[in-house]
């Protein structure tokens, strides 16, 4: 995207209701990060195992893996409003808790691990649901820069948390941490129920969260766009974890460092995150998607060599501060493309697939490097993720996203089949398109068909088909055009006639009816479509 058509930076934060939620999400995630370093910090100066450690960051993350998904069908039609109201309470239910617990010194390991997992509950269920609002919010060309403001907020809050955590660790103890973010939590109940528009959100139910979990997994299944993004995201992710994992193991074992100041080292990536989303827009929009998140994956992995061989805490503050840079960069820019080019009917949900696999990424590689740092040693364990980063920085600029040419969220315009009688509702529906294709042209008729295969089952085919036909075309138009042509059959099959119908009217996008345009281009004459209904008794 060229800078002439992308909008200021600041833009978007002349939307009142943006500017209020931007305070929802920032305290929302400071409360979690003053949670996590607490319990972080009082398992390393307890003497815990770096596997231990580590388990923190896994504690944090898992929920995303098990909870994104149906969160993020569930955020298609529950409503904003009350879903970030509800997450908000049961934070603050879990944060008095852990003041009460603390303070009674019952706060033990399983404890202190049970209330890292709820926390990351609720950031999963804050972070899905804040990305299926932020269309409600903004307008769509605000969106190419709504996500790394998202991101600077987001991980801004790194740098507040555990500054702010650190320095109440350090004066008050572990209870005045979870207290401070009780008070936060009260205070994203207040902001969500007042200020998170009431429509948002809320839409018919279409089937139950099952089905539309199947219907997510089925699109990213045939959707390679996506697919390739996912991969990307794992190749980061996976090396991206060794820093949040051991960052307190090597802050406590190699730089000495009081509670104070692993507070500040940990507020280093924040700043880093801030000041990297402002300094960096001008090198986003002159480089494409994977040239930027190479560049930032370079960064990345040269900060985790100066981590692991740097033995000074000044110098690793200023690492820390690049790599938060870095972090937000590649972070965003996976938002970015997905906003850009998912269709409206499926964005939340890829979104919360993303996410998962970000998080799950995060959740295997805490335990891996927090296992590797016990077997090979702590230096040996960052160096290895330092040599992978590297590695994941060069594959992006040979297979890294497509471009998205292939995908687009413009809806085709083009009118459905009508509305099938309720006598028929809930029974299978099979479509059976006949094509009469020229001789000549059969082999890229079939190649044109492989495409369009992963683009019936991509909006909602559960099963497709193809067969050439033995008879002659003769039965089914001209003689002239029989001549000329062989007739190929293809069926496809919908759960329902409500998929079939959605298919072709608000799943259907400009990309996915080229696709059809460029199978019609090697016809003799128009394809004929018949619908079939599974009778009742079957």
């Amino acid at each position: 995207m060229s800078s002439a058509t992308t909008p200021s930076l600041f833009a978007p934060l002349r939307t009142r209701k943006l500017r209020r939620m931007l305070g929802f999400e920032l305290s929302a995630a400071v409360g979690v990060w003053i949670l996590v370093l607490a319990v972080q910090w009082t398992l390393t100066e307890a003497g815990e195992s770096a596997l231990t450690v580590s388990s923190v960051q896994f504690a944090a993350s898992v929920p995303f893996f098990l909870l994104a998904l149906p969160i993020g069908a569930v955020a298609e039609f529950a409503g904003h409003r009350l879903l970030l109201t509800g997450t908000a309470a049961v934070l603050l239910v879990v944060s008095v808790a852990m003041t009460v617990l603390q303070q009674l010194g019952l706060a033990v390991t399983p404890v202190l691990m049970a209330a890292v997992f709820v926390a990351g509950c609720g950031l999963a269920s804050v972070a899905i649901v804040w990305q299926a609002l932020l269309p409600n919010l903004v307008s769509r060309e605000m969106m190419a820069v709504v996500p790394a403001i998202d991101g600077a907020i987001f991980n801004g809050a790194r740098a507040v948390g555990p500054v702010v955590g650190g320095a109440i660790l350090a004066s008050w103890g572990s209870a005045a941490a979870f207290a401070t973010v009780a008070v936060l939590f009260a205070l994203c109940v207040v902001l969500a129920s007042t200020q998170v528009p009431t429509a948002s959100g809320k839409s018919p139910k279409n089937g139950s969260v099952h089905d539309a979990v199947k219907t997510s997994l089925r699109f990213i299944r045939h959707s390679r766009w996506t697919r390739r993004l996912l991969l990307r995201v794992t190749m980061f992710g996976i090396p991206a974890s060794s820093l949040w994992a051991l960052l307190p193991v090597v802050a406590h074992e190699q730089l000495n460092a009081t509670t104070f100041e692993f507070g500040m080292l940990s507020g280093a990536i924040g700043i880093g995150a801030v000041a990297g989303t402002i300094v960096l827009m001008p090198l986003r929009t002159r480089l494409s998607w994977n040239s930027f998140v190479a560049v930032a994956s370079v960064a990345y992995a040269v900060v985790l060599a100066g981590l692991a061989l740097v033995p000074l805490s000044s110098v690793v503050f200023v690492l820390l501060v690049v790599v938060g840079a870095a972090w937000v960069a590649v972070q965003s820019t996976w938002m970015i493309a997905t906003h850009a080019v998912m269709p409206l009917w499926i964005k939340s949900r890829v979104i919360a697939f993303v996410l998962l696999t970000f998080q799950g990424s995060q959740a295997v590689g805490a335990l891996m490097w927090g296992f590797l740092a016990d077997t090979i040693g702590l230096v040996a364990a960052v160096l290895l993720s330092a040599l992978v980063m590297a590695i994941s920085a060069m594959e992006i600029i040979r297979c890294g996203i497509l471009p998205s040419e292939s995908i687009a969220p413009d809806p085709s315009g083009v009118e459905g089949p009508p509305t099938l009688p309720e006598a028929y509702d809930g029974r299978r529906v099979i479509v059976e398109t006949t094509y009469l294709v020229d001789r000549g042209r059969i082999d890229e008729f079939l190649a044109q068909m492989g495409g369009l295969k992963s683009s019936r089952l991509r909006l909602g085919a559960v099963r497709w088909s193809i067969a050439q036909s033995a008879q002659s075309a003769q039965s089914a138009q001209s003689a002239q055009s029989a001549q000329s042509a062989e007739m190929f059959v293809e069926l496809c099959a919908f759960e329902d006639w409500s998929e079939y119908q959605a298919q072709e009217t608000i799943r259907l996008t400009v990309p996915e009816l080229r696709l059809r345009a460029a199978v019609a281009a090697h016809l003799v004459a128009d394809p004929c479509v018949r619908v079939l209904v599974r009778p009742s008794s079957l």
